[in-house]
């Protein structure tokens, strides 16, 4: 092989070795790029999933409260608990890239902001009420008369209090299986080494139906818990 032979084979490799070299590393970088974008993904969906349930226990504690409530306004006396505001925090909405589920909590914060409507209307009517009782602006008999339509609005708090519980569950159940499912890519090739992962693939309405009946089953047990331990609250205090 001749001198000028010897020198393209070494130019083409040192070429070929450049071009490998930043292919690979190219490579390397959008796969990076891509790991990285499911882990956001997937850190926002634990983060949802935590946020649902936070959601739900405040939505129960409303509907524990609301029937009491009303009762004392019925009989026009003062009640000094309140109804919670549920809050949403959508800072990190951003981060996930499945559309349905998007699409899904954008008619959810919608039912969400109408609910927290009719509780600050509620609200801010009831203290206006109860300031003017206490400082003698109206009577006894006026200040009934306007909560007993608060109480008659309770109703319709309540029905929608039900709804939204029911559609955070069934919410909450979706997110649950699709932590499941979008585990990041980088996470699944080490449970290769670690353990066996179940098939992954679209999430089914039997996957989501049977993680609501699992959800469901926990909030239940939860609940009465909860139940149980006011209750007991209540008595030590002799409060019931």
């Amino acid at each position: 092989m001749g001198i000028e032979s010897e020198l393209l084979v070494q130019g083409f490799a040192a070429f070929a070795g450049a071009f490998f070299a930043y292919f690979f590393t190219r490579v390397a970088d959008f796969f990076g790029r891509v790991y990285q974008r499911q882990i956001k993904h997937f850190n926002s969906l634990v983060r949802l999933e935590q946020q649902l349930n936070e959601i739900g226990g405040i939505i129960d504690d409303n509907l524990y409260v609301i029937p009491p409530f009303r009762r004392v306004l019925e009989s026009g006396n003062v009640y000094y608990n309140n109804l919670h505001i549920i809050k949403v925090d959508q800072t990190h909405f951003d981060d996930l890239h499945d559309v349905d589920l998007l699409n899904s909590l954008f008619v959810y914060q919608y039912e969400v902001r109408r609910n927290n409507d009719d509780i600050s209307t509620f609200s801010n009517g009831l203290q206006m009420l109860t300031s003017a009782l206490m400082n003698k602006g109206i009577t006894h008999d006026e200040y009934k008369a306007n909560v007993l339509l608060l109480a008659e609005q309770m109703k319709t708090m309540e029905a929608f209090h039900k709804r939204l519980q029911d559609n955070t569950t069934q919410l909450l159940s979706r997110v649950r299986v699709q932590i499941k499912m979008d585990v990041p890519l980088g996470t699944k090739l080490q449970r290769l080494f670690i353990h066996t992962a179940g098939d992954t693939g679209k999430i089914t309405k039997k996957m989501v139906k049977d993680e609501r009946k699992k959800l469901e089953k926990e909030l239940k047990k939860s609940r009465a818990e909860s139940r149980k331990e006011i209750e007991q609250i209540r008595k030590e205090n002799n409060l019931s």
